[in-house]
């Protein structure tokens, strides 16, 4: 599996999105990994994944603002011929995959361990999530959240206000690693998105 460097590809240094590619075929799917997570987690999801897509596993840069990411994401896709891919973020990453969804083309998120409700950490990255859920543009693509526990009572509602058609999956496993804990369910739940 080859490695990606994104400043070689756009010959920016900064900020530098690596990961690998998998597969060769059929819609592409961005898997984000969370800052400071070893992203050779994603590994046995995007081999299964790639067995009918093209599948890239990024590493989200450490620094910068969420919405210069996304907006590094989208020249980073374009440099690959990439249109209109199947965006999956888990933690801080989901963020930057729903503000992608909002400023660009795409054709499905899945947010894994991020409500959009919740509070944003910093300023940066509640003014992302004030834009993915109340700005002047809206989430029109397929839009999956996947969390290891319930989220707060009505979460499910109120996405589905902000982004019509979403779904919310509970996988009940009781961490932050829902997609690597039930693994097979994630994929199951990945691949009607990239139709």
């Amino acid at each position: 599996m080859p490695t990606l460097h994104f400043q070689d590809l756009l010959r920016q240094p900064d900020p530098e999105w690596t990961g690998e590619r998998w597969g060769a075929g059929g819609r592409p799917v961005l898997l984000l990994t969370e800052s400071g997570d070893d992203r050779s987690a994603w590994w046995p999801v995007a081999a299964r994944l790639a067995e009918g897509l093209s599948v890239a596993v990024l590493d989200l840069p450490e620094a910068g603002r969420v919405g210069d990411l996304a907006a590094s994401l989208a020249r980073f896709t374009a440099e690959l011929g990439t249109r209109a891919p199947v965006v999956v973020g888990h933690g801080r990453a989901a963020v930057v995959a729903s503000l992608f969804a909002v400023r660009y083309a795409a054709h499905g998120v899945v947010a894994v361990e991020r409500a959009l409700d919740e509070p944003g950490g910093d300023d940066d990255t509640a003014a992302a999530l004030e834009e993915v859920v109340a700005g002047p543009r809206r989430i029109r693509c397929g839009f999956l959240a996947v969390f290891g526990s319930a989220p707060r009572p009505g979460y499910a509602a109120w996405l589905g206000e902000r982004v019509p058609g979403a779904a919310c999956a509970v996988y009940g496993t009781g961490d932050r690693f829902p997609h690597l804990r039930e693994p097979e369910r994630f994929i199951g739940d990945v691949a009607p998105l990239a139709r």
